[in-house]
């Protein structure tokens, strides 16, 4: 069953955190914080075993800052920050974003603004288009057309990483995945407690193609998702 629905309960700007989850990301985190900043005072960095400077960098620039002393991979690291979020500094919402200066923090006002009033999920949605490396392009309309072909809703853009939600939203979205497959895994639950979500266009610089995802990481993503249509 869906979260039952009720009268949407609104947001104060105080309400909401984001979280920034990391691994190795001396290269542009301090950029990222700083833009960050300029929007929102309410920021949690989850380092996740980092080997470089990515710690100190971190800590100054914003106060909360939680470390994992070996790596643990994305999924982890995102639900570390999300608790403590929610368990800890009494937020009702989040949103989750990357620390590689993928994601422009000139939309956040947007995730604020429909979380504001009450929305339970909103979707952070890349532009398909010629800038997006042709296969992530494929990768990502792939996938979404495999989810819906197994749960009957097509979620665009999967694995975009740039999401918000409330915290009672969160009691559904709660995720097992402890690496990439967490996006999938989000959009999977979404579908199955029919949660309503926004899109939200989200603009985003490409840099760093070597990256992210592996092949190995795609194949285990696929063999979760045919595990969740099973079992979840």
């Amino acid at each position: 069953m869906g979260i039952k629905q009720t009268k949407p309960l609104a947001l104060s700007q105080s309400d909401i955190w984001v979280v920034i989850p990391g691994f190795n990301e001396e290269k542009y985190l301090s950029r990222v914080l700083k833009k960050v900043k300029k929007h929102t005072s309410n920021i949690i960095f989850v380092d996740d075993g980092s080997q470089d400077d990515t710690v100190s960098i971190a800590q100054r620039e914003i106060k909360h800052v939680l470390v994992h002393r070996v790596n643990l991979g994305k999924g982890s690291a995102l639900k570390t920050g999300v608790e403590y979020a929610f368990n800890h500094l009494n937020a009702k919402a989040i949103v989750m974003m990357d620390a590689d200066d993928q994601h422009d923090p000139q939309d956040l006002p947007s995730f604020f603004q429909h979380l504001k009033k009450g929305v339970p999920v909103v979707l952070g949605i890349r532009k398909m288009d010629a800038q997006m490396p042709i296969v992530r392009r494929i990768g990502s309309q792939s996938l979404s057309f495999f989810v819906w072909l197994l749960f009957g809703v097509y979620v665009k853009d999967i694995l975009s990483g740039y999401k918000g939600f409330s915290k009672i939203a969160y009691q559904k979205l709660s995720w097992y995945s402890r690496a990439y497959g967490v996006e999938s895994e989000l959009a999977i639950r979404i579908a199955k407690y029919k949660l309503p979500f926004a899109i939200v266009p989200i603009n985003t610089i490409y840099h760093d193609f070597d990256r992210g995802m592996t092949m190995l990481d795609s194949i285990e993503i696929i063999i979760q998702i045919i595990t969740w249509r099973l079992f979840l």
